[in-house]
């Protein structure tokens, strides 16, 4: 693989760096700790399931404590834990990973987890220091610059379980890299393009694998590899407060430098049951077929008592291809175009609603009222939206719920194609985040304090 060392940005590994001393915890202080933040009724005292998982570590049954704690960080949750999770059992998750104990070592992961932690004590005040064990040790120990990037990313999707380091050979000198950060494309001849993965807090990655399947492309030189991911995504039923797990297998197409997910198909749902493991369930990998059919097209087909299947699409030339090369997406979708209007609805206490479709804008139970942005806030607007991949996203994604004030809806119309996402800010990026402050500095810089009425009955 000629030519790697000349990349700017290199591709980490998790891995322990063995010129870095440890620091342990005195054993014997951590059960004094505990004791004291339970008898003081501390905010972050440990639950009753994350107190047995920290019993299995003090006994050394690092397994166990693995099994029951770290659902409770990674899982989806119907009661709504706040932003930080269960503070207790996020700590000592990221301990096993900084120590290697019941799993491999991973200090990226493990600084993610304890920066988490750390934002919880800290938003506690002077009170909070020291109040869960090796939070502050283990920053010190973990949280290296070389690992900032990754940690970055693991952070961004709730800790990215099952995300690996993951090498693909394509042609010739060329060659693909998948991590926490993304797709990295290698073309040789320090030729490279980084593309996110697009992956969602509580997805849990089982499989990612090169298919045997390529084809020749018809507009250059270069074939169409494809890689197929399976993953489940874990989410809640609004309708009933249950947990829905979906098995996914995604498959994506990568052509040069251009990679994007070609068909998505579910391939198994269940409601409820434990947090999934990185193992494939029986059956499912025989079920999903990746082929070359007689007339020469890529054909994907899902066995089972409700079989389908469907024609893989040839991305367009290269000339006419998207910034991510994702078929059904519309070409040049990251330039601003003559339609572009947004509709951004956020309920609850200061009432939100704009609607660019209509040219009206509501807030605190005051409107519709006539509102329109300048070209420059349009500008602005929309390279927050292209940002924050609102684009790249499935018509809808809903991971919403608990307060309405935590509740983000964005409907987006360019060059004739639309999208809409709704988000709980919990669970929101950085992007989506930073997309949210730019709409409500916009449309009402100065909001002032308390809440003046419900919702506008006319929208």
């Amino acid at each position: 693989m000629v030519g790697r060392e000349k990349r700017d940005s290199q591709l980490l590994m998790s891995s322990r760096r063995p010129d870095v001393g440890p620091l342990r915890l005195n054993s014997s202080v951590i059960p004094l700790l505990l004791l004291s933040a339970v008898l003081a009724g501390n905010p972050a005292s440990p639950s009753a399931a994350t107190a047995e998982g920290m019993a299995a570590y003090h006994r050394g049954d690092f397994a166990r404590a693995m099994a029951i704690l770290k659902p409770i960080v990674y899982d989806v949750s119907p009661d709504r834990r706040p932003p930080f999770g269960d503070p207790w059992a996020t700590a000592y998750v990221a301990q096993m990973f900084r120590r290697g104990e019941g799993v491999a070592t991973d200090w990226p992961l493990s600084c993610a987890l304890f920066n988490s932690v750390w934002a919880y004590t800290r938003g506690l005040g002077p009170e909070g220091y020291g109040t869960i064990p090796f939070v502050d040790e283990g920053i010190r120990e973990v949280c290296l610059p070389e690992f900032q990037p990754e940690v970055n990313a693991l952070r961004m999707a709730c800790y990215l379980d099952g995300v690996t380091h993951r090498e693909f050979v394509l042609d010739g000198d060329s060659w693909l890299v998948a991590d926490r950060r993304g797709f990295h494309i290698d073309l040789g001849g320090g030729e490279y393009r980084d593309v996110p993965m697009s992956m969602w807090c509580h997805d849990v990655v089982v499989a990612l694998t090169q298919a045997d399947v390529s084809v020749q492309s018809k507009w250059s030189a270069a074939r169409m590899h494809f890689l197929e991911l399976f993953k489940w995504a874990n989410g809640i039923d609004e309708t009933s407060g249950s947990i829905v797990r979906q098995l996914h297998w995604i498959v994506y197409g990568v052509r040069g430098a251009h990679i994007a997910p070609v068909t998505d198909q579910t391939m198994l749902t269940m409601i409820g049951g434990p947090y999934p493991t990185l193992e494939m369930p029986p059956g499912i990998r025989q079920a999903a077929v990746l082929r070359l059919n007689d007339a020469g097209q890529v054909e994907w087909a899902v066995a089972g008592p409700f079989p389908k299947r469907g024609i893989i699409a040839e991305f367009p030339r290269e000339e006419n291809a998207t910034s991510a090369g994702a078929v059904g997406v519309p070409s040049r979708f990251d330039e601003l175009a003559g339609d572009f209007a947004v509709r951004f609805d956020h309920k609850g206490c200061h009432y939100e609603y704009l609607d660019m479709f209509k040219g009206t804008y509501s807030a605190s139970g005051v409107g519709p009222l006539p509102f329109a942005l300048s070209e420059e806030q349009r500008s602005k607007l929309f390279k927050a939206i292209v940002a924050a991949r609102i684009f790249s996203l499935p018509p809808v994604v809903d991971a919403s719920g608990g307060e309405a004030s935590s509740n983000y809806e964005l409907e987006v119309r360019n060059a004739g194609q639309r999208r809409r996402v709704s988000w709980n800010i919990e669970s929101a990026d950085r992007s989506l985040t930073e997309l949210v402050r730019t709409v409500l500095n916009m449309v009402n810089p100065s909001p002032g304090d308390g809440c003046v009425s419900g919702p506008p009955k006319v929208r």
